[in-house]
Order: C-alpha cells, then sequence, then structure tokens
C-alpha cells in the first residue's frame, strides 16, 4: 500500500512522524471519548490530571476495531514486520490545568544505550485523536527529524526545535519510538482524550504484561487481533525462525 511506504519513509528518514487522518469518523471518536471520560474512576493517575485507561481490549468491541484497523496495520506491518505485536493500548485523559509531562523517547529506546537504531524501527507509537486537538488543549509536544539524534534527549535543544500537534477527530498522529516528545498542559476547560496505540517489533519484550486474557475474550477475538497479541511468542518466534532460514 502506497499509504504505507509514505508513512514508513516519514517515520524513519523524515521527520518521525505521520498522521493518517480521518481514520475513523468523528462519531465513532466522540463514542470513544464518551466510553474513557465515563470510566475515569477506573483509570491510573499519572501526574496530577493525567489520567490512563488501561486494559481497554476487553472492555469494549470498539477498542479491538481501532487497534485492528487496517491502514493503521498496513503501516505497522510495513514498519515493523508482519509479525508485529501489540505492545500496549490505553486511553490518557489530559483534564483542565493538567502539569506538563517528562521529556522521553518511548520503550525499549529508553533502556538502550546512545547510538540507538532509526532502522530497522523497532516500536511506533499512534496517538489517536478522539476529539479536535490544538495547542490550546494539550496537543502533544515533539521535536521533528529527532529520531536522527541516536540520544535519549536534550533538553535545551528539544525547547528549540519542539512544536505542538495538531488534528481533527479521528485523525491518528504516528511516531518512531526514538522521536522526541513530551505531554503537553492542557489550557482549556474540557477533558482532551487520546488513544495510545503501540506497536513493536516481534524480537521486542513487552515493557508490561498484556493479560491474562479470558478464554471468552480470546474466543471472540478477530484472527488480526490474535496475531497481534502477545500471547505466544515462542510459536511466533519459531514461525519467524522457519521463515528466515527455510
Amino acid at each position: 500500500m502506497i499509504e504505507a511506504k509514505v508513512a514508513k519513509k516519514a517515520l524513519t528518514s523524515g521527520e518521525g512522524f505521520h498522521v493518517l487522518k480521518g481514520l475513523i469518523e468523528p462519531e465513532t471518536a466522540n463514542q470513544v471519548r464518551d466510553y474513557v471520560l465515563g470510566h475515569l474512576e477506573q483509570g491510573q493517575v499519572n501526574s496530577p490530571g493525567d489520567i490512563n485507561l488501561n486494559n481497554l481490549l476487553e472492555r469494549d468491541p470498539m477498542f479491538e476495531s481501532l487497534v485492528t484497523n487496517p491502514r493503521l496495520l498496513a503501516v505497522a506491518h510495513e514498519l515493523l514486520g508482519e509479525d508485529a505485536k501489540l505492545a500496549s493500548c490505553s486511553a490518557k485523559t489530559l483534564l483542565p490545568g493538567c502539569g506538563k509531562g517528562r521529556l522521553h523517547i518511548d520503550y525499549p529506546y529508553w533502556a538502550m544505550d546512545p547510538g540507538m537504531p532509526v532502522e530497522p524501527a523497532l516500536m511506533m507509537q499512534v496517538i489517536w485523536m478522539m476529539q479536535p486537538v490544538s495547542c490550546t488543549n494539550g496537543g502533544t509536544w515533539v521535536a521533528p527529524g529527532s529520531q536522527h539524534h541516536h540520544v535519549p534527549v536534550d533538553i535545551d535543544r528539544f525547547k528549540e526545535e519542539a512544536n505542538q500537534i495538531t488534528g481533527n477527530a479521528g485523525d491518528a498522529f504516528m511516531s518512531h519510538g526514538l522521536l522526541w516528545h513530551q505531554t503537553a498542559i492542557n489550557h482549556s476547560e474540557e477533558p482532551r482524550v487520546a488513544v495510545l496505540i503501540n506497536f513493536s517489533q516481534l524480537s521486542i519484550r513487552p515493557m508490561r504484561e498484556m493479560g491474562p486474557f479470558t478464554e471468552d475474550f480470546l474466543s471472540r477475538a478477530s484472527p488480526e487481533l490474535l496475531e497481534l497479541l502477545p500471547i505466544d511468542y515462542q510459536a511466533s518466534l519459531k514461525a519467524r525462525l522457519q521463515k528466515n532460514y527455510s
């Protein structure tokens, strides 16, 4: 798919990010937003006003449809391989007045020494906008092209190079795991909701445990989702070995 190849080039040799516009309809995005806001009391507080709602896949089928969106998966497979795995899936809510987050790169890069590879990419993050995102309501700060610096972060350089991402409800901002980024302050009077999805190469050990998933959930999960879930790494590794050395 041409779109996936363009996205891969942007993430690796370009600015380190790419936006898939209109990945879902605004009405669908609003349904997700309403669900997340209705379950905030079950979320994990990262810092005052910054709340993550985890374990989304078993909560409602609409989250499976997000993770297995064909356009999104096409990019993940183009960048990370056909046996790429789902590394995490959560919803982030920034309440009005929340503080600025920590400047960082994504796992596994922050656990590695400097000199980290841009290619092959090891991780891709998705910030899926469930409402219009602006500089006012907490559009994430990113430093374009910073994946090429091959180092964790440089605060002074980030301040000079960074700008905020913006977009419409249903747009998905995808970034290379090495891209420097920072959660912004929500200066508006409404919560800002986004779904965060991370995909990784098969060879990367998940940062967080996913599951255990119930038999009922696994029995109704789509084949696309089962391929993504890190539930049988030995079988996936064996398949990769056979493919590479047959």
